[in-house]
């Protein structure tokens, strides 16, 4: 799928010290929206060559034994090209594609912060076991499209 990419816009980011004791935590969850866009006209953008989506991570990550956690949202506007669907019709494979960019940037920024303040960058790889899962939004309206889908068919 070729998807033409915004800039990742970081809305937060947050390191804060953590006893190395702490529950380990990865919480990662990718949301797609389709959010109201307007050009500099007021006039929406143009969708000729797909849908526009908005990927929005809100993550609280704590490693085994770090001493340190890290969190904050992140998100890039997106757009899959030849893509005029719901957002519920992504599958797994696409909602891990369009989102990549935007993990990436939070295992970079970590990378990053850590090599300062531990004087050694530490790595996150969310690419050994990705486990990418609809949101609580994307299940609502898959479940609203079966029950109309099963609506039509008792008429």
């Amino acid at each position: 799928m070729k998807i033409i990419k915004g800039e990742v816009s970081v809305q937060a980011f947050h390191y804060d010290v953590e006893s190395p004791k702490a529950d380990a935590k990865t919480n990662l969850n990718i949301s797609i929206e389709h959010p109201d866009l307007k050009g500099e006209d007021g006039q929406p953008l143009n969708e000729e060559k797909g849908k526009i989506l908005q990927v929005v991570v809100p993550f609280d990550i704590h490693m085994e034994n770090a001493p340190f956690k890290v969190s904050g949202l992140i998100g890039q506007v997106v757009q899959p090209v030849g893509f005029h669907g719901e957002i519920q019709d992504l599958d797994a494979k696409q909602v891990q594609q369009l989102s990549r960019p935007v993990i990436e940037y939070i295992e970079t920024l970590t990378y990053q912060v850590t090599s300062v303040t531990l004087n050694h960058g530490v790595s996150l790889n969310f690419n050994d076991n990705p486990q990418f899962t609809p949101n609580e939004e994307v299940k609502k309206l898959r479940a609203e499209e079966n029950n109309k889908e099963d609506n039509k068919e008792d008429k």
